[in-house]
């Protein structure tokens, strides 16, 4: 395959390489203490403006070259952070108890936290990572305000943010999409996995002044330090699992290191599980069952990394590879008990077989002239493929190769104005052939330009943004033909479709009392149409259905006609309104959405099967099993106005200096403005927790309860509401020079039999019953 990449990005980033700047270094010996005088170990000391950062040691210490009068962000577990400027060479911080951390959100793009965005956005890390960690994204963060999960059975299971899923959400990786297809299909995995992350970012709302039209309904982002962005003292993290519901076994390794100006990383991962088990359920061909069939996995990845750090800039390099089997519920034939892994069943049932190699390069460069604060590259390249294997042979088979540049230039004060303007390039090269390959082979190109800035008046901070992105789809194949040379049928031409999509946000901060705040945002966001949206023509077995894209008009009698003309694009203003307490043993915070969405894309049932469609007729005899799917519904991507509103809390009560008491609630309204619900909308959900953290015993013990849901569109049925019930006990302890931490983890502890709203698979693949998972983590 063959790519563009500008000469003025190659440029940059030879000069990145090759060029640096002089600053004033200050060589930082620090020490971080407690009221009482005592150490603190383990706490994050972040270079603002910067990825510099380190951790002190078990004497609380810790060393960082800056440069002078850089400011300093200091927080640990437990503790009030602080801010303090760097302009002596020693320096002495004393933190107070507390529960305020801010936590760093790097895909907001001007180093802002979680505290102090107008855009409402939500950080896991740390304990609470590891306490959700699940093996797919949509689970590990179900119970983060304002997302859910469309629940393709526990190895496919993909993030819905305030009702919005597939090509409105992005994933990234360290800021960069993650290219794999999970927004093809729900059936498709993410490829990113949080069991070897440090932090995982969500900002709910439109997010595309940064990451383009498939943000326009948010962003989740994994962070971790495949390139390493600081100089750290090596360490060693091994993890290891045992997880009851699907007898899971995982093995974890993280090491991090550095040497002079290089720094270096490795991490990689193993994990084994058979079917999970499910409460009894009786699925809608009147089976009873307690297991999810062909709902195995075997999933093995390693990623590698090392840069180059100065007090100027730094440059690095990674390379990582993922390997995954997973068996796709939603192909298998109900009935049968499997329960071993996706190997020893590949003739069973069907799974997936995927396979990713994904080359990483990141650069910045550090105050090149005045006034220009950092410039910074980012790219990564990435050949993903996946096969689905039925019967040992493979069947559909899905490929993308990508490549994604953002060049970004910060700026220092301008007439009191901050921020950064940049380029963002991505081309996809998507392939697909096999029985289900509904969506042609299309090349995707995006090239955009982007500003954000922000200003300080007071306690009020305003931050604009504006966006102007150029999308193209062009069908490899010009010609798409289902009639066969019939007479009676047109030959269906896929045309190249552009489009330029404009977006604009403008968001206030004000801070009115110290520790109070209210926060606005107003955006308007524009996106293409996916190249599937526009161009899907045929059996999709994930969503049981027969898909028609855009561009396609369809008969009465079931004919076929390519007619792109009508195609719009969809544009979302939204309105985000927050409200927030973010001092003292109480904090909450407020939100409230209003999403109207003009052209909203969405898929309708035409009233038509399969058996009814006259070019599937044509080529019944093409297949033996062709007419196994003739009772399949034959929907139709269509577009009609949308509104999507509802709102999200959470709070924190710490009533003890090592307890405390956690609240969330959301819900979301999402309806056609010409009348009825859109499908699979998730649930008002709510859930409360207690928890408890001690010198040595931490724990936790929460309650989540998701409604019934009855706002339904056509087609759909009401889903009854449930009540997750979970806890965690972990023990922290020291064997010669390992530092121990031996967890048990319970989910669903009553066993409650749960179906998911937004899941396409939902009546015959339920959650997991009753697990409890066993975990070792070992530092050194």
């Amino acid at each position: 395959m063959t790519f563009r990449l500008s000469a003025l990005n190659f440029a940059l980033g030879l000069a990145l390489v090759s060029t640096t700047a002089a600053g004033a270094e200050l060589q930082l010996q620090g020490k971080v203490l407690n009221e009482q005088g005592q150490p603190v170990s383990n706490a994050k000391v972040h270079v603002h403006g910067r990825q510099q950062y380190v951790y002190t040691n078990a004497a609380g210490e810790f060393r960082l070259t800056v440069q002078s009068g850089a400011e300093i962000h200091i927080a640990a577990k437990g503790f009030n952070d602080q801010f303090v400027k760097a302009e002596q060479p020693e320096l002495k911080v004393a933190l107070s108890k507390g529960n305020i951390e801010h936590l760093r959100v790097s895909a907001a793009g001007l180093h802002h936290y979680d505290l102090d965005m107008a855009q409402p956005a939500s950080v896991l890390s740390g304990e609470a990572l590891q306490r959700r960690q699940e093996p797919t994204i949509g689970e590990t963060l179900k119970f983060t305000p304002g997302v859910h999960s469309n629940y393709y059975g526990p190895v496919a299971a993909a993030p819905v943010i305030r009702g919005l899923d597939g090509p409105r959400v992005k994933v990234l990786s360290n800021g960069l999409d993650s290219a794999d297809v999970s927004r093809v299909g729900p059936d498709h995995a993410i490829s990113a996995d949080a069991i070897t992350t440090e932090q995982i970012e969500v900002l709910r709302g439109p997010a595309t002044l940064l990451y383009g039209s498939g943000a326009i309904g948010g962003v989740v982002n994994l962070v971790d330090n495949r390139i390493p962005r600081q100089m750290r003292s090596p360490q060693t993290v091994i993890d290891t699992k045992y997880n009851s519901v699907a007898d899971e076994r995982t093995a974890a390794l993280a090491h991090d290191g550095s040497a002079g100006e290089f720094a270096w990383h490795f991490d990689g991962y193993d994990r084994q599980s058979n079917n999970f088990d499910t409460p009894t359920f009786t699925n809608d061909e009147g089976e009873t069952l307690s297991q999810i069939a062909n709902s195995q996995l075997d999933n093995q990845a390693f990623n590698l990394g090392g840069s180059w750090v100065t007090t100027d800039g730094l440059i690095g390099l990674s390379y990582g590879r993922i390997n995954s089997q997973y068996g796709i519920p939603g192909h298998h034939h109900h009935g049968e008990e499997e329960t071993a892994t996706a190997e020893e069943h590949a003739d069973d049932g069907v799974y997936a077989d995927l396979t990713q190699n994904r080359y990483g390069l990141a650069a910045e460069w550090y105050t090149p002239i005045n006034g220009i604060e950092t410039i910074a590259l980012q790219s990564a390249y990435t050949d993903y493929q996946h096969a689905e294997v039925e019967a040992g042979v493979p069947g559909t088979r899905f490929d993308n190769d990508s490549l994604e540049n953002r060049l970004s230039i910060e700026h220092s004060d301008f007439l009191g104005w901050h921020g950064l303007v940049g380029l963002h390039q991505q081309q996809n090269e998507f392939a697909a052939s096999g029985e289900e390959a509904f969506t042609p082979a299309t090349d995707t190109n995006s090239n955009a330009l982007f500003v954000l800035e922000e200003k300080s008046f007071g306690d009020l901070q305003w931050q604009l943004g504006a966006r102007l992105e150029r999308v193209s789809h062009t069908p490899v194949n010009d010609e798409h033909d289902t009639s066969h040379d019939d007479e009676e049928h047109e030959e269906l031409l896929l045309n190249k479709y552009s489009a330029t999509a404009a977006s604009f946000s403008s968001g206030l901060v004000w801070q009115f009392v110290p520790g109070y705040q209210w926060s606005l945002q107003l955006s308007h966001s524009a996106r293409a149409p996916g190249a599937s949206e526009l161009f899907a023509n045929g059996l999709h077995i994930a969503t049981q259905g027969y898909e028609l894209g855009l561009g396609y008009e369809l008969s009465e009698d079931g004919n076929i006609h390519y007619h792109p003309a009508a195609v719009a694009k969809e544009v979302a203003n939204n309105i985000d309104l927050g409200f927030a307490k973010t001092k003292g043993e109480l904090t909450f915070s407020y939100n409230f959405f209003l999403n109207e969405v003009d052209d909203f894309v969405y898929q309708a049932n035409t009233g038509l099967t399969m058996a009814q469609l006259h070019a599937h007729e044509e080529h019944a005899g093409e297949a033996e099993d062709e007419h196994a799917h003739d009772d399949y519904a034959v929907y139709q991507y269509r577009q009609a106005d949308a509104r999507l509103y509802g709102a999200e809390f959470a709070l924190t009560w710490r009533f003890a200096p090592a307890q405390q008491l956690e609240f969330f609630t959301d819900s979301v309204r999402a309806e056609l403005k010409s009348g009825g619900d859109l499908p699979r909308t998730p649930p008002n959900k709510a859930g409360v927790s207690y928890q408890y953290q001690g010198e040595n015993w931490s724990g936790q013990f929460g309650l989540t309860h998701y409604a019934k849901q009855d706002k339904i569109a056509v087609d759909e049925t009401v889903t009854a509401g449930y009540t997750l019930v979970d806890a965690n006990l972990s023990y922290d302890f020291d064997l010669s020079a390992l530092d121990l931490t031996a967890y048990l983890k319970a989910t669903n502890l009553t066993d409650k039999l749960g179906f998911v709203h937004s899941s396409f698979v939902k009546a015959d693949v339920p959650l997991p019953g009753r697990s409890l998972a066993l975990g070792l983590t070992a530092r050194f």
